[in-house]
């Protein structure tokens, strides 16, 4: 990843600082381009970042859970004063702190599960990020040879149009000595006509195939960029593709097929979750807490303020007098209150669910119908696969006999544009005649050419699923 990040910074940084000029881009450079700014690839890579942080989330199911709390209070009007054990009317502060801990040891292996859920699933992320980019690393190819095959066509168009000009030029001058009338020349400014008309199609066509490789490139407008054109001249192909052996190594390297596996092993993972919440839970827990109050204070002196009878002897009925004290008091230190209210506490929770309106056991048959879902999803992932290879191998082989044929008619039509050729210039043919064969080999060419960018598409098709890179 690291090494693609650098090949495009160099790539945007060369078109940065050659700015008015035309940048020319490889194959690969194209499917780079495209991985790093394709907006699918891009949401696939951010749903794959977020599936990576839910195999975090379920990892941390395992470890205790700590946390703390802490809080101020303030006490208005009457209430009792600890210490006298009367009645005040005063604002009383207090502060209290705790931290509390706590650890599942048993919950019917749901955590456990759950880990494997997440992990599958990350798995199956990680599989559509590669689909994706293998499908955009498709069409960039199909694009790029759109271009190719235009840049070819217009070259040829206008290689046709010079050897035109130069038979107009002969047969002016022929007219002008007076030894042929105007009738050649006429056919011949005729057809360059349409082949000018060849050219501009031409031309359009190969502009529109470069706006299609731009738009899946996610290139921005203002970089003017061309491509670099490989030579596929001496590229031979000759292959037999057999279906069976493609699909067999297809079914190992397919992103898409293990995708789909993971995706089923995931529902497994979740009917056993479901089934999980039928056993008991075990957990443990502690805690510690302290405790300030405005209140708690310490006496720091006393002195006798007065008597006050509470009764009389039985014998002389004397008054029996009980002092009044008032005392000197201090509130007692936060540090010293934090230190001496500490507390702490510790247990094992059980706890076993009984019966809940026959909730887990609609879950477990669900969990159950989804991994049914996936397991037929893989399977029809698996028809499509084949279905797929089917479908490139028998076009390839048509590509193969189409390139084959249209190359033994190039070499029929030269043969026979020579002929007539050489009949034209001795003024043993008409100009129709040598024009019907010219525009016959023309038509040849294209088609051979079409032909041979068609068969190596093709190709690249069955390379790409035999899990090897697409390249040119």
């Amino acid at each position: 990843m690291l090494k693609q990040f650098f090949i495009i910074g160099t790539l945007l940084a060369s078109t940065l600082n050659s700015q008015g000029q035309v940048q020319k881009f490889t194959l690969k450079q194209c499917i780079d381009y495209a991985w790093l700014n394709n907006l699918d690839v891009k949401q696939s890579m951010l749903n794959n970042k977020s599936s990576e942080i839910d195999v975090l989330l379920r990892k941390g199911n395992f470890l205790p859970t700590l946390s703390a709390s802490a809080g101020q209070n303030y006490q208005f009007g009457r209430t009792i004063d600890r210490f006298t054990n009367t009645y005040v009317n005063q604002t009383i502060r207090s502060n209290n702190m705790g931290l509390n801990a706590g650890i599942m040891l048993f919950s019917g292996f749901q955590n456990i599960n759950s880990l494997k859920q997440a992990q599958h699933t990350q798995k199956a992320s990680d599989a559509t990020v590669e689909y994706t980019k293998n499908q955009i690393a498709l069409s960039i190819s199909s694009s790029f040879l759109s271009v190719i095959q235009g840049i070819e066509s217009v070259n040829n168009a206008q290689l046709q149009i010079v050897s035109t000009q130069q038979r107009i030029e002969r047969a002016q001058k022929q007219v002008d000595a007076g030894v042929a009338d105007l009738t050649n020349l006429l056919s011949l400014k005729a057809q360059i006509a349409n082949e000018q008309l060849t050219l501009v199609t031409a031309e359009s066509n190969k502009n529109a195939a470069l706006i299609a490789l731009r738009n899946t490139m996610q290139l921005p407008m203002e970089i003017d960029f061309d491509i670099v054109v490989p030579d596929i001249s001496q590229v031979i192909i000759n292959v037999t593709p057999q279906v069976l052996d493609i699909y067999e190594t297809a079914l190992k390297n397919m992103p898409q097929i293990r995708s789909a596996v993971e995706q089923s092993n995931a529902a497994k993972s979740q009917t056993n979750i479901a089934k999980g919440s039928l056993a008991p839970s075990i957990s443990l827990y502690g805690n510690i807490n302290t405790v300030y109050s405005q209140s708690a204070k310490n006496v720091t002196g006393y002195s006798q303020t007065g008597t006050t009878p509470i009764g009389y002897t039985q014998t002389t009925q004397e008054v029996v007098l009980q002092p009044i004290f008032t005392y000197q008091t201090e509130t007692i230190g936060f540090n010293k209150q934090l230190k001496d209210n500490i507390g702490q506490g510790a247990g094992i929770s059980f706890s076993w669910n009984l019966f809940n309106g026959f909730q887990v056991q609609s879950q477990i048959q669900k969990a159950k119908i989804n991994q049914q879902i996936s397991d037929i999803n893989l399977q029809k992932q698996k028809n499509t696969l084949l279905n797929d290879i089917n479908a490139a191998v028998n076009s390839y082989n048509s590509a193969k006999a189409r390139y084959d044929a249209s190359k033994n008619n190039v070499e029929a039509q030269k043969m026979s544009l020579d002929y007539i050729q050489k009949r034209f210039d001795a003024g043993a043919s008409t100009s129709f005649d040598f024009i019907n064969a010219k525009n016959s080999y023309l038509q040849a060419q294209s088609n051979e050419l079409q032909a041979r960018y068609e068969m190596v598409f093709r190709a690249l098709i069955l390379e790409y699923y035999k899990g090897n890179t697409i390249q040119l």
